[in-house]
C-alpha cells in the first residue's frame, strides 16, 4: 500500500521536475548544471529528464493546472525570486491536482484496490 505523498514523491514530483527543467534547458538556455541547481536535482536527473528515460511515467503536458504552474516556477527561476516561492509554487500544483482528482486517478492506476469514489484521504 502506497500513500498519497509517495504516489507524489515516486511519479509526480519527478515529472513535474522534468517539465521545468526541460523549459529551462531548451527554451530558457540554462545549461543542465543550472538547471539542476535550480530544481534541486543533480545534473545526472537532468539529462535523464530531457532524454525522457526520467521523469516522464505521467505525460501531464496538456493539463492546465501543470503547464500554469510550470511556467510560473520557470518565470520564478528566471527571476531569481525566494526559493520558498518557488517551493509555495510547486505546493500549490500540488494542492490543485489532489483538489482536482488527478492523483486520485493515479493512485487508482498504481493501486487498482483503491476506490477513488469512496476515498477522501487527500481532502481530510
Amino acid at each position: 500500500m502506497q500513500l498519497p505523498s509517495e504516489i507524489e514523491a515516486r511519479y509526480v514530483l519527478p515529472a513535474l521536475r522534468a517539465l521545468v527543467a526541460k523549459k529551462l534547458v531548451l527554451e530558457k538556455g540554462f545549461t543542465q548544471e543550472k538547471a539542476a541547481r535550480a530544481v534541486g536535482v543533480t545534473q545526472a536527473a537532468i539529462s535523464n529528464y530531457i532524454r525522457g528515460v526520467r521523469g516522464f511515467r505521467i505525460y501531464w503536458e496538456n493539463n492546465p493546472i501543470v503547464l500554469r504552474h510550470v511556467d510560473k516556477i520557470v518565470e520564478l527561476i528566471m527571476s531569481k525570486s525566494d526559493p520558498r516561492e518557488i517551493i509555495r509554487e510547486f505546493n500549490q500544483m500540488l494542492r490543485e491536482l489532489r483538489k482536482a482528482g488527478v492523483l486520485c486517478r493515479l493512485h487508482k492506476n498504481v493501486e487498482p484496490f483503491i476506490d477513488i469514489n469512496e476515498c477522501s484521504v487527500c481532502f481530510e
